[in-house]
């Protein structure tokens, strides 16, 4: 009798530890990223032109790891001259003054801004334009 107290004891333990193990859900749960960061197109952003030295930066929309768009603006003379001082400078038009930060390099210069919101933001600052000049 002994011997059956102690086979049931074994079962319900072993089916207690079962229990806790098994789904309590069939959902699972995906991350998709918000679609106010994916929105963002090259027309958000301004050329500035006009200007002595002034070029026309190329630009590539890329995707973080959260799967945001990204843009890099290249500033730099085809083909790429190793001696030249280049800069972007990036404009808000809700900052005064507008002319709100610049990356410079010799031979080439980038600025990077993440999509926030539907818009271009460096820095936490909505961007609205960028000017490539290059100085020789």
């Amino acid at each position: 009798m002994h011997l059956f107290f102690a086979h049931i004891l074994a079962v319900s333990i072993v089916v207690r530890i079962t229990d806790s193990c098994a789904a309590t859900s069939g959902t699972t749960t995906t991350t998709i990223a918000p679609t106010t960061c994916t929105t963002c197109t090259t027309d958000l952003i301004g050329i500035v032109t006009g200007n002595d030295g002034d070029m026309t930066p190329t630009s590539a929309i890329t995707a973080d790891a959260n799967g945001c768009s990204v843009i890099t603006y290249t500033c730099e003379r085809t083909p790429v001259v190793a001696t030249d001082v280049v800069l972007i400078t990036f404009y808000s038009d809700s900052q005064n003054p507008t002319d709100v930060g610049t990356e410079n390099g010799v031979g080439t210069a980038n600025v990077v801004m993440n999509c926030v919101n539907g818009q271009w933001v460096k820095e936490g600052i909505v961007i609205n334009d960028v000017e490539c000049q290059i100085i020789t």
